[in-house]
C-alpha cells in the first residue's frame, strides 16, 4: 500500500515537470516580449535622462545672458546719469553769470539815459559843450561799448546754455533708450525662464514706509518673504519713478513673513544719505553686486 501510494507521488510529480516544461514552451513568446518591453523602458529612461540635462544646460545658458546683459545696460545707464549729474552742475554755474549781466546791462542803460537826459538839457554851444562834457561823452563811449560786450557775453553764454539744455536732452532720451532695451532683452529672456518664486533681478515693487531706524541707517516696512522679500537684497530705491531723481541703495538684512528691515548702503554713485518719513511711499527696484545669493 505504501509502496503504491509513493509511486503515485512520484508519477504526479513527473506528470507536473512535464507540464510546466510544456507551458514554457508554449509561451516562450510572452517571455520574450517582456524582455523587449523591458529594453524599450530602460532606453526611454536614459533619453529622458539626457533631454532633461540638455533642458538645465539651456536654462543655465540664459541666466548668463541675463546676468551679462543686465550688467552691461547698468554700466551705461550709471554713466550716463553721471554725465548729466555733471551737464546739471555746469547749467547752475552759468544762471549766476547770466543774472550777473543782466545786471550790469540794467545799470549801463540807466547811465546812458541819465548821461541822455544831462545832454538834453545843455544849452551851451556844441563848442562849448564838447569841451565841458568831454568827460561825459567819453563814459557815454566807453558805457556803450561795455554794453556791447555785455551783449556779445549774454549771447555766448545763452548759447551755451541752450547747448548743455540740449546736451542734457539727448543724453536723458539715450538713457531711456537703454533703460527700454534693457527691459525688453529682460522680459524676453524671463519668457523662457520659471520665475524663482521671489523678487527677481529688474523686478520693482513700491512699499510704504512703516518706521524709520533712529540712527537713520535703516527702515521698516511692512513687507516680507510673503511679498517676494529675502535676506541681503540689494534695491535702488527713489521716492518717485523720476529718470533725474539720484536713487539711494538699501540692502534687506532681517526678513520675516510680513516685514522686513532695510539698511542703508554706499555702492557707486548712489546718494549717502535717506530723508524718509514715515508712511512714506518708495519705488523699489531689485538689483545685485558679485555678493548676492539669490
Amino acid at each position: 500500500m505504501k509502496v503504491l501510494i509513493l509511486n503515485i507521488f512520484r508519477i504526479s510529480a513527473m506528470v507536473g515537470l512535464v507540464g510546466v516544461g510544456i507551458y514554457y514552451f508554449l509561451n516562450l513568446e510572452s517571455f520574450i516580449s517582456l524582455e523587449d518591453s523591458l529594453s524599450k523602458a530602460i532606453k526611454n529612461e536614459q533619453n529622458s535622462s539626457l533631454q532633461l540635462e540638455i533642458d538645465k544646460n539651456k536654462s543655465e545658458a540664459l541666466i548668463t545672458d541675463l546676468y551679462r546683459e543686465r550688467s552691461k545696460m547698468r554700466q551705461n545707464i550709471e554713466e550716463l546719469e553721471n554725465n548729466i549729474e555733471k551737464l546739471g552742475k555746469d547749467i547752475e554755474l552759468i544762471e549766476p553769470l547770466m543774472l550777473k549781466i543782466k545786471g550790469e546791462n540794467m545799470t549801463t542803460d540807466d547811465e546812458l539815459s541819465l548821461i541822455s537826459g544831462e545832454l538834453k538839457k545843455s544849452e551851451l554851444p556844441l563848442d562849448s559843450i564838447l569841451k565841458e562834457n568831454e568827460t561825459i561823452f567819453q563814459r557815454h563811449s566807453d558805457l556803450l561799448e561795455l554794453r556791447r560786450k555785455s551783449f556779445e557775453k549774454l549771447e555766448s553764454l545763452s548759447r551755451q546754455a541752450d547747448s548743455l539744455v540740449g546736451d542734457l536732452t539727448a543724453l536723458s532720451k539715450e538713457r531711456q533708450v537703454a533703460q527700454s532695451n534693457y527691459s525688453s532683452k529682460r522680459e524676453e529672456t524671463l519668457l523662457e525662464l520659471k520665475h524663482p518664486g521671489h523678487l527677481y533681478y529688474g523686478d520693482e515693487t513700491e512699499v510704504l514706509v512703516s518706521s524709520k531706524a533712529p540712527s537713520g541707517k535703516g527702515l521698516f516696512i511692512d513687507q516680507g518673504r510673503e511679498n517676494g522679500f529675502r535676506e541681503n537684497m540689494l534695491f535702488t530705491v527713489k521716492k518717485n519713478p523720476s529718470p533725474e531723481e539720484i536713487p539711494f541703495i538699501l540692502r534687506t538684512t532681517i526678513v520675516e513673513d510680513e516685514f522686513s528691515f532695510l539698511e542703508l548702503i554706499e555702492l557707486g554713485s548712489s546718494s549717502k544719505s535717506m530723508n524718509v518719513e514715515d508712511g512714506e511711499k518708495l519705488f523699489l527696484i531689485r538689483t545685485g553686486d558679485s555678493n548676492t545669493s539669490y
